[in-house]
């Protein structure tokens, strides 16, 4: 919750390697998200080499301008 008593919606979205965790924060950065990337720690076989985005307050619109741009997406958790 933020301080003004509003939700903020987290997603994590998973990603198939390191160029597209650079690439996909990129696009989102500029598109006034705010995104973080991670390594995962325990990333299954389907997961690539394991990065992450953090979006904080995302929506799907966010990964719809991902796919757009050829971001390969391989899961999305909402936490």
């Amino acid at each position: 919750m933020t301080g003004n008593g509003v939700f903020m919606m987290i997603y994590e979205i998973k990603v198939g390697s390191v160029t597209n965790a650079q690439r996909g924060a990129k696009l989102l950065k500029n598109a006034g998200y705010r995104v973080f990337v991670h390594k995962q720690l325990r990333p299954s076989p389907t997961d690539g080499c394991g990065y992450l985005l953090r979006l904080e307050d995302g929506d799907g619109e966010a990964l719809a301008l991902l796919r757009q741009h050829g971001v390969r997406i391989t899961g999305v958790e909402q936490l």
